[in-house]
């Protein structure tokens, strides 16, 4: 296992190498070993740049190509940082709705200044993320998380 800033991280694809690099709220370092803790890294550092650099260009993601996925997660990402956060804390959950994806797996981000959270679902299957949508009842593991104000991915969706 090698050491590696997070600039030197690029495409996991054919490699079987595991990095150790810092954790984004400096309680340690994390060992990456697939491609699926690239992505929730490099959300968790807000850096959408390498989020696209590590996500399968042929994918789709919420149904949207993957260049207008990126652009609606970026603005997303922008968002968070605009509000002053640096990085964003990240908790296990599962959606909680009967009627689309219930019990699925997915990541409360929650922005380390504003507290503002995007809840995402995100589908891995042996280490790689085949799909990431956004989620609107989304259950915590840890119930004690403080969220603010819910930054959404596709704004056209929302009813206000």
């Amino acid at each position: 296992m090698r050491n590696k800033n997070r600039d030197e991280l690029g495409s996991f694809e054919g490699n079987k190498e595991a990095f150790l690099v810092k954790n984004p709220n400096d309680s340690g370092d994390i060992v990456l070993k697939t491609q699926a803790d690239t992505v929730l890294y490099f959300l968790q550092c807000l850096d959408i740049a390498k989020v696209s650099n590590v996500l399968d260009d042929n994918k789709t993601y919420q149904n949207f190509e993957k260049p207008l996925f990126i652009k609606k997660l970026g603005s997303a990402l922008d968002e968070f940082i605009e509000a002053g956060n640096t990085y964003l804390n990240r908790y296990e959950g599962v959606c909680n709705s009967k009627t689309c994806n219930f019990n699925c797996k997915g990541f409360s981000f929650v922005g380390n200044k504003s507290e503002d959270y995007l809840d995402l679902i995100i589908d891995i299957q042996d280490g790689v993320v085949l799909d990431i949508y956004e989620c609107f009842s989304f259950k915590c593991e840890y119930q004690e998380i403080q969220k603010n104000e819910n930054i959404g991915l596709d704004k056209s969706d929302y009813p206000f």
